[in-house]
């Protein structure tokens, strides 16, 4: 027999089960970007959260479904801030702007991304679900790059060669500038460096030619920006 107190008992354990399963990823992510991605356990994770290891597995098969998870959302933000619009800016300053939002993700979610990617490089299961993040920008800059060929804004080119050699560049040079010690790494350049060279390299490849000289890279910083959502 229904009671009138089911549904708001059924609302209170589906909010406790949505917490408890946003203190796991929490903790996961805590965990992952501190240890890593092989070095932290499942007994980390569970202590971290305030869960039995039973709780751990009535939400997550195991690690590596865990860690996909937390990927996941980082690559859904990275997602959502790059392919924001701003309408009232020039051609040149929504490419900076767009860099500038990737690339922000790429510095504060480092060891999440650039573990992803590297993992993505070995195991099947992460590649598969990291393919599928690359194909989605992918499918958003072809499509982008369509209408402004459709609209003979650049040159004719096949958009989805483009797209995928541009997000190939962007991606790789954001591992490399982030997560790992080389010679162009962010422990050697600064992030307007980044920036420029990426927005420069993009603007010559899709629109070809020359950017604008003495562009304000400084100013456009994510967080100075408060018109990216139109």
């Amino acid at each position: 027999m229904v009671t009138p107190f089911d549904t708001p008992r059924r609302e209170h354990e589906d909010r406790a089960e949505n917490e408890t399963y946003a203190a796991i990823l929490r903790a996961a992510h805590r965990q992952i970007c501190g240890a890593g991605y092989h070095s932290v356990t499942i007994d980390d994770i569970v202590k971290q959260a305030g869960v039995s290891r039973a709780t751990f597995y009535f939400y997550f098969r195991n690690k590596q479904q865990l860690f996909i998870q937390v990927a996941n959302a980082v690559m859904n933000e990275m997602y959502e801030v790059a392919g924001r619009h701003y309408p009232n800016e020039d051609e040149y300053t929504r490419i900076v702007l767009a860099n500038v939002a990737y690339l922000d993700v790429w510095a504060r979610e480092t060891k999440i991304i650039g573990q992803f990617f590297a993992l993505s490089l070995v195991d099947p299961t992460i590649h598969e679900i990291y393919d599928r993040h690359r194909r989605r920008f992918e499918e958003r800059i072809a499509g982008r790059l369509l209408r402004l060929i459709e609209q003979r804004r650049i040159p004719l080119a096949d958009p989805k060669l483009l797209a995928a050699t541009l997000s190939a560049m962007v991606e790789y040079f954001a591992f490399r500038f982030f997560a790992t010690d080389e010679a162009v790494s962010c422990r050697t350049y600064d992030f307007d460096d980044a920036v420029r060279i990426l927005s420069e390299s993009w603007y010559r490849a899709v629109y070809g030619k020359l950017p604008p000289i003495d562009h304000p890279y400084e100013r456009s910083r994510l967080e100075e920006r408060q018109d990216g959502s139109g």
